[in-house]
């Protein structure tokens, strides 16, 4: 969370051997406004009101599409712990194949990303 873990993510980011891939995210936006992949952690500001993420480089895919899933449950007790899972779940899929970030494909949310709102714009989607 952005700006008060910049100092741990200046660290972590200039720790390591090989260039990381970053998504990051508007504290205060949805259906994916604002949200890219960087590889340049420098190129964000420690001001920045972000929420940044190491971007995941083997992600699971289905059929070389990057996707999401989610699993809905109701939490109805701590101890003894009581959870419920609903029946119907959800699945967003990216529509393009999934490559590696690189500095051509980075901008290329329809690949990186499962947003509905962004993906529904895509030519591939179904």
């Amino acid at each position: 969370m952005l700006p008060h873990d910049y100092k741990d993510f200046r660290e972590e980011s200039t720790s390591v051997k090989y260039p990381l891939s970053y998504i990051v995210k508007p504290e205060d936006s949805c259906q994916g406004k604002g949200i890219y992949i960087t590889r340049n952690w420098e190129s964000i500001k420690p001001t920045d009101q972000m929420v940044v993420q190491r971007y995941m480089m083997k992600p699971h895919l289905i059929d070389s599409l990057k996707y999401d899933l989610r699993i809905y449950v109701f939490v109805n007790g701590i101890n003894p712990l009581r959870i419920y899972i609903y029946k119907d779940g959800l699945a967003r899929f990216a529509t393009v194949p999934y490559q590696k970030p690189n500095e051509k494909n980075c901008s290329n949310l329809f690949m990186h990303l499962t947003n509905y709102a962004i993906n529904k714009e895509s030519e591939h989607y179904v």
